[in-house]
């Protein structure tokens, strides 16, 4: 049934774990169900309260627009638009799809001007399990994308241009989603740091990001995240065109060993904030200390080395970008060499801010002349934070818990008495508490 778009909203409902299936990558398998999707279901609930990520994607719109004219030259050479070519705009771990949507409007503008009767296609990638109703019901104007700040567009995207149409694949991103050499322009945000499968146990800590460098366990995850990036890159590398690009955002840990949700604006870690939390709840006897070991992230934050591995290292400053972050003036870098006929033109590290955080600091003074009660604001503050927390991460601590002997209703309960604590941790020091973004900004052009 058409939801019209005054739809009721679902209630919330969490997702845990419905799929286990193995995905064939042509090298390895694929373990299903890693990240299942937090919220309500057709209601837009990610987005909406992962506000951070649409600054996220506004820092990245400068390259890819850049990226998109560039594309546009290579397709004027070649005539594609006489010859009636659709142009295919792709968007791999797209989740609801509302983050990269202001986003999406600008590309579709710059394609409209500079070729007014070609067809435009918006391709979105993401799990079998994600919310693709929320997916199509942002494509169309019945969830608007906007984000912390207001920005974005109440309109459908498929409703403002003609001749713009979106499909969807369920096809994981380790595998082929889209015919070869048919895609225009790719994107990704905060998206490939997700492994096919946890490489080893981290006993003491629950993300990579955390490991002591030079153990076996961060060896062992460096390397999985290098062999799985290969493989990535190789199927974007096989559905480009010649003249395509691909524009990433992919979650780091930059040089100064901060990564998301620890950086030098806060004390607290949000990732150590989870494990001393959930090794409290061991200490208490609420949860085991197999549960504990058995809660493991199983992704990696991979530094700007790990990043251009696949392309030799770094080669100095990028001299082909003018694109804001990922420009030599911004610390960007190229890439030694190709890899499958893709070539860096820019990389560079780029921080967002948290802006639930922002917001908080910010209103200190107004709050202090209108004498608000400084502990309900924080409550209310901690209640707004969280769920950017959450949206991402609730199902790795219900996978954590033992399923043999607890229900999915008792596994859920647990995980909201996590993030029940993490919130009275934000509630009595708010200003010390952020999920502030790390990021590596990427380029690469496919050439022959």
């Amino acid at each position: 049934m058409r939801l019209g778009s005054r739809a009721v909203a679902l209630a919330r409902r969490v997702v845990v774990a419905p799929w286990r299936r193995a995905l064939s990558t042509g090298k390895a398998e694929e373990v299903g169900g890693k990240h299942d999707p937090y919220g309500a279901l057709g209601a837009g609930y990610y987005s909406d309260n992962t506000k951070g990520c649409y600054d996220v994607v506004d820092n990245a719109t400068p390259m890819m627009l850049e990226a998109c004219r560039a594309v546009l030259q290579s397709r004027s050479k070649r005539g594609a638009a006489a010859k009636g070519e659709p142009f295919v705009i792709s968007d791999y771990g797209t989740a609801d799809a509302g983050t990269s949507m202001p986003m999406m409007h600008e590309l579709v503008e710059i394609v409209r001007a500079a070729e007014p009767d070609t067809p435009v296609v918006l391709q979105y990638e993401d799990q079998p399990q994600n919310d693709w109703t929320s997916v199509f019901r942002r494509v169309q104007g019945e969830i608007p994308s906007r984000g912390f700040r207001g920005q974005g567009y109440d309109q459908g995207i498929t409703e403002r241009f003609p001749k713009v149409t979106a499909v969807a694949t369920g096809v994981s991103f380790y595998n082929t989603c889209f015919p070869a050499a048919s895609v225009d322009l790719m994107f990704s945000a905060t998206a490939f740091h997700w492994l096919r499968k946890l490489p080893v146990q981290l006993p003491t800590v629950l993300h990579s990001a955390m490991a002591e460098p030079g153990t076996p366990e961060h060896t062992a995850f460096m390397e999985a995240a290098f062999e799985d990036w290969k493989i990535i890159l190789a199927k974007r590398a096989e559905e480009l065109k010649q003249g395509g690009r691909l524009g990433l955002v992919s979650f780091a840990k930059n040089d100064q060993g901060h990564f998301l949700g620890k950086s030098s604006h806060v004390k607290q870690s949000m990732h150590d904030r989870f494990r001393g939390i959930w090794q409290d709840m061991v200490a208490e006897g609420t949860i085991t200390q197999g549960e504990f070991k058995g809660t493991n992230f199983p992704n990696q934050y991979r530094t700007m080395e790990e990043t251009l591995r696949p392309f030799g290292g770094g080669a100095g400053a990028a001299t082909d970008t003018d694109a804001a972050v990922i420009r030599s003036a911004d610390g960007g870098l190229a890439g030694k060499e190709a890899f499958m006929g893709m070539h860096v033109i820019g990389a560079a590290y780029g921080e967002v801010r948290c802006p639930y955080h922002e917001r908080w600091v910010s209103e200190a003074g107004e709050r202090k002349s209108k004498g608000v009660d400084e502990k309900k604001a924080a409550r209310e503050h901690a209640v707004r934070y969280v769920p950017t927390t959450r949206t991402w991460s609730n199902s790795t601590f219900e996978s954590g818990l033992d399923a043999a002997k607890r229900s999915p209703e008792e596994r859920a309960a647990l995980a909201e008495a996590m993030f029940k604590r993490y919130e009275d941790e934000v509630t009595a020091d708010p200003a010390n508490h952020a999920m502030d973004y790390q990021h590596v900004y990427l380029v690469a052009e496919k050439r022959q």
